[in-house]
């Protein structure tokens, strides 16, 4: 008998594949948009760490036996360089200056490499006990912020400032989280902790938007008004990811729905979106409906087309290649035993 699927994962992921989408269209405007610029807080402030935490919690997949998986990593890593050759196709032939290497990330080709780093990571120090290595790489990610060269090269910085949110969701289990945040009463409290968010999103705009450089977990603390309290920021920002990330699983059902299917379809929709938003932009779609519709309805249309983009490429036949390649045994290349 397979097992019992928990449709609450399934719905967190659909959440979060669309604010991920919905992120970087908003990205585009937070320069000269107050509305995009609220968002931006209100996105960034939970969904990236929720998003690694699911990526963890379900990793456990890359392990059998005590044997690492080699194939999935490869997979991931194939998908790295295969995203960065598309984004670089994509600008170089609009005409943008673009250089193509593997070795330095900032787009969104970072979470294959971090994957496949995480997983590898997490096999080699599986003998560490779990509290330990909790603590020692949320104490790394603390003190990384104070160094201006661990940055995009090989996705350094966020590979380390993320980890421990993989790491949290790799130790839990997922039936056990979906039981325990049913109660009605967290579920009341997690309302009012989401509402409250988005209240402070709009009207603590400029205050939460500075933090920037700490929720994009790219850049140095140098880049902050006070770098030297770099790492209590970003220790005030774990704790409110983690809180606003159990607000989010303790408001989303546990109940399969007509949008629970894009849950299996991240992976596409991560990968395709970029690059049709780069062609988007450069077509001037972008332009035509931020100058023409206002600062109010312009950011409501485009972040609509966001979600609409991103319900497009959840369709089943793109998933397929995908899934594919995630299960290739790469026999020729390596022998696992």
């Amino acid at each position: 008998m397979g097992k019992e699927r928990v449709f609450l994962w399934d719905n967190v992921k659909t959440l979060l594949i669309i604010l991920v989408v919905m992120g970087h269209f908003v990205t585009q405007y937070t320069g000269s948009n107050e509305i995009m610029q609220s968002m931006f807080c209100i996105i960034y402030s939970f969904h990236m760490p929720l998003f690694i935490f699911v990526s963890g919690l379900f990793a456990k997949s890359s392990f059998k036996d005590d044997k690492l998986k080699v194939n999935k990593i490869i997979s991931y890593l194939i998908l790295y360089v295969a995203l960065k050759l598309i984004i670089f196709i994509e600008r170089i032939s609009f005409g943008h200056d673009s250089t193509f290497t593997i070795w330095s990330e900032s787009g969104i080709p970072w979470y294959m490499l971090a994957m496949a780093a995480w997983i590898c990571m997490t096999y080699c120090l599986r003998f560490v006990k779990p509290w330990a290595l909790l603590s020692f790489s949320t104490a790394l990610a603390l003190v990384a912020g104070y160094s201006d060269k661990i940055g995009d090269v090989l996705c350094l910085s966020r590979i380390i400032v993320f980890y421990p949110f993989f790491l949290l969701g790799f130790y839990m289990d997922s039936k056990v989280i979906a039981e325990k945040t049913r109660d009605p009463w967290r579920k009341a409290v997690a309302a009012l902790i989401l509402v409250a968010l988005i209240v402070l999103g709009f009207l603590a705009r400029e205050e939460l938007y500075q933090f920037r450089p700490i929720m994009v977990a790219r850049n140095p603390y140098s880049q902050l008004a006070n770098p030297a309290f770099g790492a209590l920021y970003r220790a005030a920002w774990y704790a409110l990811s983690l809180c606003i990330s159990l607000s989010v699983v303790c408001i989303l059902p546990n109940k399969e729905n007509k949008l629970s299917y894009i849950g299996a379809s991240t992976l596409p929709i991560y990968f395709i979106h970029r690059p049709i938003l780069y062609i988007l932009m450069d077509v001037g779609f972008g332009a035509l409906v931020m100058d023409n519709l206002g600062p109010v309805y312009g950011p409501i249309v485009f972040l609509l087309s966001a979600i609409v983009l991103a319900l497009v490429l959840s369709i089943p036949v793109l998933n397929k290649p995908f899934n594919a390649l995630m299960k290739v045994k790469y026999t020729g290349l390596l022998k696992e035993d």
